[in-house]
């Protein structure tokens, strides 16, 4: 992958000086970058290089992207040197450092640093009009899980394994050729993981009644005790269409990251880029209006990068000093 050549700006400097960082050696300052994100339509694919033109201005580097499989395949990136940027969750992130899902084969990857939390996503599994409404009966049933080669699929069997519901088998595919699939009859329901609204989600649901089927506290405590990085999270009455209530069900949160090597100078100012702007980052993904604290770090294992952390106690987003690495 081919990048344009730019010089940092004196800005660089001049920005850290207020945040007691000092500025990047002109030696160890890149010229560009590359931003690992998703498949073509996905979050990540739309969040991404919102992201990167924010950023790229002000930090003075061109910024490439490079579509992934996801948030495992981000971090193997960032890992083997391809990316210096990325995206990925917290559940994803906490199975890297401590080694502990098949997609790591059993390594620590302790390669890469949060920069900030950039929105939730949630599990969101539907059925039809005379479809199953309850967890319990998705037993036996065939299921549309999303995109094949991402952790999605395997991370929804994971959940349902967890709380003893197997289906007869999961399918992977496209978000709405799935919803297509479903209302034909060919999938008994949906669950996929996303920021909500889902758009395709919405759009069917103008013109198509379905079920959202949620967690009990007791479910959602089970699997955040067995799954480190998902936690409750409930879905307000108007989410969707026709959705009346409130619904519990599972989230986990999304960070931006970056190679553990990245020049603080340039984390500050790539972080500071997304905190200052997110009125532009929700137009790619609303729920980036909303994104969780930093605090939620605390606890997996994760460490936010020098430059991020100064970046974001300065806008009044507290990391504590322990997960600073």
């Amino acid at each position: 992958m081919n990048l344009s050549r730019r010089r940092l700006l004196p800005c660089l400097g001049l920005a850290l000086a207020a945040s007691g960082l000092r500025p990047a050696r002109a030696q160890s300052a890149p010229s560009g970058l590359v931003m690992a994100t998703g498949r073509p339509g996905s979050d990540y694919a739309l969040f991404g290089p919102a992201w990167g033109q924010l950023a790229a201005a002000p930090a003075g580097v061109d910024i490439a992207y490079h579509e992934t499989g996801g948030a495992d395949a981000n971090i193997l990136l960032i890992d083997e040197g391809t990316a210096q940027l990325g995206l990925t969750t917290a559940v994803v992130a906490h199975q890297a450092v401590t080694g502990t899902s098949g997609w790591t084969a059993g390594a620590k990857i302790s390669s890469f640093r949060l920069l900030f939390p950039a929105y939730v996503s949630v599990l969101q599994i539907f059925a039809p009009p005379g479809g199953p409404t309850r967890l319990s009966e998705l037993a036996g049933l065939t299921i549309g899980v999303g995109p094949d080669g991402g952790s999605v699929d395997a991370t929804v069997a994971q959940i349902l394994g967890l709380l003893g519901v197997m289906p007869a088998r999961t399918v992977t595919g496209d978000l709405a050729p799935q919803i297509k699939a479903m209302q034909s009859g060919q999938l008994d329901a949906c669950a996929f993981i996303g920021a909500p609204p889902l758009s395709v989600i919405t759009q069917a649901a103008m013109g198509h009644r379905f079920s959202l089927i949620g967690f009990s506290q007791d479910e959602c405590a089970l699997v955040a005790a067995k799954l480190p990085g998902f936690r409750e999270i409930i879905l307000p009455s108007g989410t969707f269409p026709g959705l009346g209530v409130p619904v519990s069900t599972l989230g986990t949160d999304n960070y931006a990251i970056c190679a553990a090597s990245l020049a603080p100078a340039l984390a500050n100012i790539i972080t500071s880029a997304a905190l200052s702007h997110r009125a532009q980052l929700a137009r790619a993904i609303p729920a980036a209006a909303n994104p969780p604290p930093p605090t939620g770090a605390g606890g997996l294992g994760l460490k936010f990068h020098q430059g991020a952390a100064a970046a974001l106690n300065a806008a009044g987003q507290r990391v504590s000093g322990a997960d600073i690495g």
